[in-house]
């Protein structure tokens, strides 16, 4: 079993590595920012949002550590309009195996 001890440190690990993300805007990478990094009793969430700024087809979403390399990815097929801001939401369940 995960301790919470252990829960913390990877959620510490996560909030201090993680530079930026990145969201494919019709075929460009657009810089956003990690607005938040929660942790619950079995999960780490990770909140970026697309601000008006962003209009277009968004077809991925990636995490970007301060190595600059990815850490995570994930494809998604939204057409954003500069109407309103998007907030999307990682959460990487922790389980024991």
């Amino acid at each position: 079993m995960i301790t919470q001890d252990g829960i913390n440190f990877i959620y510490n690990t996560l909030k201090n590595g993680l530079c930026k993300a990145q969201v494919l805007v019709n075929g460009q990478y657009k810089d956003i920012n990690v607005q938040k990094v929660e942790v619950t009793n079995n999960s780490i969430k990770i909140f970026v949002y697309v601000d008006e700024t962003v209009a277009g087809q968004i077809t991925q979403y990636r995490l970007i550590t301060v190595d600059g390399k990815t850490f995570l990815t994930r494809s998604e097929n939204i057409t954003k309009d500069n109407t309103r801001g998007l907030l999307t939401v990682f959460e990487i369940k922790l389980q024991e195996v």
